[in-house]
């Protein structure tokens, strides 16, 4: 039987959009080992243990070691492979998370300590000796590759005419042909987006929880689920969102810090203040790589969360335009080339991945520029962390792999299965 268009080559080649996905990723953490030497200069904590002015540049330069080996680990491994592995990947995620928050203190296990290490009152962090593992990082991957599993074997379950508009020409089922079904097509995916939340939730980390659901709920509406159940649990996620921070007198703080940073720039809004002077200091050209002043007395964690200011007080407003279009140009690029992958599990694959680099980006660099209230979360490539670093550069391999795999626009059903015939169990081609 003749290999249909739309099918997996037997020997992918090189796509050039994937190329430059990867070029992009690379180019950032290029740029990201050059602010780091002026960011981390005047660490405290280096400062003090290493008397070393870059500590965190040789840190970040060691982290891109293993990053890379994930990425090019993710770009080279069999797909299905990695998919009937992924309720393993999944499982071990959570565990993770579970370990970090809940284990009992001083347990030992090849020599890292459960639970990780409490900062600023969260415990999201597990200690390995030599570095701290985020478990949140490799719970973003289990979630991606668990959700893309289950939906690309779901299909028979979701509606799916209603994407047409973001992969057109694929066969997509006749309304008249759809089997909606609630249970197998909305509760079973929408625990396996919550059961990663919840366990991110009780970190406490309220803003990966925002951006896992996000992505997760982003993921099974574009595969086919109803509007008529998602944007009431939407609506309900918000409201609660809304009712911890309404009830957490420090994330209720940031709320009104973002809402009026001079008013509180020497008490909650003191770090954001901060930020937003440097850009001001820097204005349109910069002050030049080194020449900065608030990260070297003024503005706390410069060289992880709030390394975008660094950027826009050394560099200047051009500099900072150009991250932000670079972040852009990512997402469009991935975006025009995933609308042509034809296999649901690829496709989500490609998305979940994308959302998470993209989306991160642009919660950093709103809560850098008071766009949004304060959170914790790095910019990808840029900022100084080795399993935030593997992580992105992972989705970049799998982005990448995915892309690959696939070539041409037009896909038509599968050779066995009827033209406006209802997908069965296992289907995973649109």
């Amino acid at each position: 039987m003749p290999e249909r268009s739309g099918a997996p080559s037997r020997r992918p080649r090189f796509d050039f959009a994937a190329g430059i996905v990867v070029l992009i990723a690379l180019s950032l953490a290029v740029f990201g080992l050059v602010v780091q030497t002026s960011a981390g200069q005047y660490m405290r904590e280096s400062m003090r243990l290493t008397h070393d002015p870059l500590y965190t540049f040789r840190m970040q330069l060691l982290f891109l070691l293993p990053a890379l080996g994930a990425g090019v680990i993710f770009a080279c491994v069999n797909l299905r492979w990695l998919r009937r592995q992924a309720w393993w990947i999944f499982a071990g995620a959570c565990v993770l998370l579970i370990c970090a928050r809940f284990a009992l203190p001083g347990v030992k296990f090849f020599g890292a300590t459960f639970p990780g290490v409490e900062v600023n009152g969260s415990w999201r962090w597990i200690n390995l000796g030599l570095i701290r593992l985020q478990a949140s990082d490799p719970a973003k991957i289990a979630l991606v590759l668990a959700l893309a599993h289950y939906l690309a074997g779901a299909q028979r379950f979701l509606q799916n005419e209603k994407i047409r508009w973001l992969r057109p020409g694929s066969p997509l089922l006749p309304s008249a042909e759809a089997r909606a079904d609630f249970m197998n097509g909305f509760l079973k995916p929408l625990a396996i987006i919550g059961a990663i939340c919840g366990l991110v939730a009780v970190g406490p980390d309220l803003g990966t929880t925002a951006l896992c659901g996000v992505v997760g709920m982003t993921m099974l509406f574009l595969s086919g689920g109803r509007l008529r159940y998602i944007v009431p649990v939407a609506f309900a996620g918000v409201a609660a969102f809304s009712a911890v921070v309404f009830f957490w007198p420090n994330r209720l703080a940031r709320v009104l810090a973002f809402l009026d940073p001079e008013g509180t720039r020497l008490r909650e809004g003191y770090q954001l203040w901060q930020a937003l002077v440097g850009f001001g200091c820097g204005g349109v050209s910069g002050s030049g790589l080194g020449g900065g002043v608030q990260y070297r007395y003024f503005l706390p964690e410069a060289h992880t969360d709030f390394v975008f200011a660094v950027v826009g007080e050394e560099l200047g407003f051009f500099w900072t335009a150009g991250v932000a279009a670079v972040f852009l140009a990512l997402f469009f690029v991935a975006l025009g080339r995933i609308k042509r992958i034809p296999d649901v599990f690829h496709f989500n694959l490609c998305l979940g991945s994308l959302l998470f680099v993209t989306l991160q980006a642009l919660v950093n660099m709103g809560v850098v520029t008071g766009l949004l209230p304060t959170k914790g979360m790095s910019l990808p490539f840029v900022s100084y962390g080795g399993s935030n670093l593997v992580v992105m550069f992972s989705f970049v391999g799998i982005i990448f792999n995915a892309m690959r795999n696939w070539r041409g626009n037009v896909f038509p059903p599968p050779p066995d299965l009827p033209a406006g015939a209802p997908l069965r169990e296992g289907d995973s081609t649109l």
